[in-house]
């Protein structure tokens, strides 16, 4: 068996999820370089990944000096970045496996995907839900018929207030400009299964939602700029946060002493949240009609209590609701009994996305070692469909509610 290479291009929480993959199936795939341009993470990611001097690079220019010296390259950087790495890395030689989204504009989107069509190459898409023991049952009781016709599904994302404050107020993905508004950074993760599930081309769609809680106005009266000078109880408080979740804590500093790095007030990881740069929506809703009539609808939204997905699904002859983190399905047949399937029986490992992330890099190098066309289901060529509609809601969103046709 031909052992797979992969080099890592950005090393925050998405890289340092793929190396430890790679670490899993030693006897199928290596990881043999890395460029992570934060120096505070090269200790530790040298030492728990046996990464040589010669193999670590801090500016991905450098690396790619070197030609092509992996089989795959994993692209996990910001969003900002993936345009021109990507387009670089293939015309090195590179298949590549490239963190969603594929760019932050449709136009290098379309790019990434007709260089890659051109020269041969496979580019697949971290749309890691179609990969999950959850989605897939729900996707083979839809194409088995058992709830008839779709006519109207619902989605929503529960972002987690805690992740949202992380993540999209006072994280890298805090501004449209440097980042990709929310609805594409976040969500295209759930554009994409709701096209995937409904298996039509989505022909229009609207959009609203804005920024409207983590704003200045809304500070709490007493409340400081950072957290560490501020005495207001707050479930927002970034040092309580942070000494409980030290694996976020590292995508921006290996430092463990959190009080001490928030302190450094170049560090917006402390900010207090209603007083951030931020301009990224909170909340937003998309309606979207299919060519054959369904309609289905997506909720965003920063605020809830727990990270979850649930769905909803209503057939002509039945319907189907589900919660990704519950791992539970209920299937409903018209005048018929009440199935309830327990998603943890039908596999072994949940980890990462519930268990979409380790099936998703596994299928991909097992299928450019053996020389086969990928599975199809996160190709560049299918993921493009969900950038559409994320592109197309923004701009929906932007002007009042306007409907965009597809």
């Amino acid at each position: 068996m031909k052992k797979m290479k992969l080099a890592i291009l950005g090393f925050g929480q998405r890289g340092y999820m793929y190396a430890n993959i790679i670490k899993r199936y030693p006897e199928e795939m290596e990881l043999g370089a890395v460029c992570e341009i934060n120096p505070v993470k090269k200790p530790f990611i040298m030492n728990m990944y046996n990464v040589k001097e010669e193999d670590y690079y801090t500016d991905y220019r450098d690396m790619f000096k070197q030609g092509k010296i992996a089989d795959i390259l994993v692209i996990s950087t910001m969003d900002q970045d993936h345009y021109d790495q990507a387009m670089a890395a293939l015309d090195l030689g590179y298949d590549i496996l490239l963190e969603k989204p594929i760019a932050a504009e449709i136009d290098h989107c379309i790019q990434i995907r007709d260089k890659a069509n051109e020269l041969g190459r496979k580019v697949a898409v971290c749309h890691v839900l179609r990969y999950t023991p959850f989605y897939q049952k729900i996707k083979d009781i839809v194409d088995a018929g058992k709830i008839g016709k779709i006519m109207t599904l619902s989605q929503t994302e529960h972002i987690g207030y805690y992740h949202y404050a992380h993540s999209y107020v006072r994280g890298n993905w805090r501004r449209a400009e440097t980042s990709a508004p929310m609805i594409l950074a976040k969500a295209c993760h759930d554009l994409d299964i709701i096209r995937w599930l409904i298996g039509e081309q989505c022909e229009a769609l609207s959009s609203f939602g804005n920024l409207s809680y983590f704003k200045q106005e809304n500070a709490p009266a007493g409340s400081a700029d950072y957290c560490y000078k501020c005495e207001v109880e707050c479930p927002y408080n970034a040092i309580r946060f942070y000494n409980s979740h030290r694996d976020w804590f590292m995508i921006f500093s290996l430092d463990p002493d959190v009080d001490k790095v928030l302190r450094n007030e170049a560090i917006s990881y402390g900010r207090c949240v209603y007083r951030s740069d931020n301009n990224v929506a909170d909340h937003q809703v998309v309606n979207m009609l299919f060519a054959a009539g369904a309609t289905a609808s997506l909720t965003v939204t920063a605020f809830s209590n727990e990270i979850h997905r649930s769905i909803k699904i209503h057939g002509t002859k039945g319907e189907i609701e589900g919660d990704l983190e519950k791992m539970e399905i209920i299937v409903k047949r018209y005048g018929g009994e009440i199935e309830i399937i327990d998603v943890k029986a039908l596999a072994s490992d949940f980890s990462g996305h519930g268990g979409g992330d380790v099936k998703m890099v596994v299928d991909f190098v097992r299928n450019l070692r053996e020389g086969k066309a990928i599975s199809g289901l996160t190709d560049i060529n299918n993921s493009i469909e969900s950038h559409r509609m994320a592109f197309a809601a923004e701009a929906s969103r932007r002007d009042r509610g306007k409907v965009i046709k597809l």
